[in-house]
């Protein structure tokens, strides 16, 4: 069967979530069997994985999918209408996603197709050392929550030496430290000495071991569409402190280490419109001194977990059920 598959140019890189995904979905369908050429103006069936914005079908006759990932419960100007008019389907990657566009008047039939995991190297069972070492992934995105996480560290664990914590940034940050009066002072790696920031980017082998030599991941995220980083950090048995409302793999993670949120109206009204889910400092106060606590029974969960969310989260299962219903009518 070919499926032509479109997406935002900007997204044609394995240095972002869309573009780690599109990639993905496309190896795994040809490997499924399909062809999957890029923009075909032939093809029965057309997958646009980007925002709405960005979809330029490439055949007006073929069957349209509108597939796209969203972090808020309202949708931008114009979303509603590409949905109900410019496509036979709308995809997501999460239920809860899902309902959020059921709920803001999407009318086209909406499915539900979750991302896959691809394992870079097997699930390690940390054990700590003199120093525990806590992994920050994903600035500069503000909504991933870098400057809580560094706040809630130094308010934790002060000037501590023996725990460390690594700010990995997309060739720049914007997490800073602030005085008394709201002056910024400096970079935390200049003001801290048990803070990192790494601003390079990494091969897929590269965050593998910056996974491996850390023994947790801190992602106080206030919303992902799928959310990459927790779940592949979790593949690797890693201890993951991070909000479990918006992600479908919660199940998965440890419930102790759930970072307790609500949905609030959401301060990036621009970019993420309605209400996203802010993730409670006490909460993760308290993740950060559970980790501290007890961070060797934590560890052997997270490592005993990391197997079954190998196998339940197989880009090719996942991708075989997505579309199963397509091949059927169309393949």
């Amino acid at each position: 069967m070919k499926i032509s598959f479109i997406t935002n140019v900007g997204n044609l890189t394995l240095n972002n979530g869309y573009g780690k995904a599109g990639f993905n979905i496309v190896t795994s369908l040809q490997r499924l069997g399909h062809e999957v050429p890029f923009a075909s103006a032939d093809a029965s069936v057309e997958i646009a994985f980007c925002q709405p914005d960005f979809s330029e079908w490439s055949n007006p006759d073929a069957y349209h999918i509108q597939y796209t990932p969203w972090e808020s419960t309202q949708l931008n100007d114009g979303w509603k209408e590409a949905f109900n008019e410019t496509c036979d389907e709308v995809w997501t990657t999460s239920d809860l996603v899902a309902e959020w566009y059921l709920a803001e008047g999407v009318t086209k039939p909406i499915y539900v197709y979750e991302h896959g995991l691809t394992p870079t190297g097997p699930a390690v069972r940390r054990t700590r050392d003199d120093k525990l070492r806590i992994l920050h992934v994903g600035e500069p995105a503000m909504r991933k929550g870098g400057q809580l996480a560094l706040q809630a560290f130094r308010d934790v664990f002060g000037s501590r030496t023996d725990v460390h914590l690594t700010i990995k940034a997309f060739r720049r940050s914007a997490i800073r430290v602030y005085d008394n009066t709201g002056s910024i002072r400096g970079l935390p790696q200049d003001i801290y000495a048990n803070v990192t920031t790494i601003y390079n980017e990494f091969s897929e082998a590269e965050m593998y071991k910056l996974y491996t030599d850390h023994h947790a991941l801190v992602y106080p995220s206030w919303g992902e569409g799928f959310g990459f980083i927790p779940a592949e950090a979790a593949l690797t048995g890693m201890p993951v402190l991070s909000p479990h409302a918006w992600a479908p793999y919660s199940g998965h993670l440890i419930p102790e280490l759930d970072i307790k949120s609500d949905l609030v109206e959401s301060p990036w009204p621009d970019t993420h419109p309605g209400k996203m889910y802010r993730p409670d400092y006490e909460s993760l106060k308290a993740g950060f001194a559970r980790l501290d606590e007890d961070y060797d029974r934590l560890a052997g969960l997270a490592f005993r977990r990391s197997f079954p969310l190998t196998s339940d989260y197989n880009w090719d299962v996942k991708t075989e059920k997505a579309f199963a219903h397509i091949v059927k009518r169309f393949g």
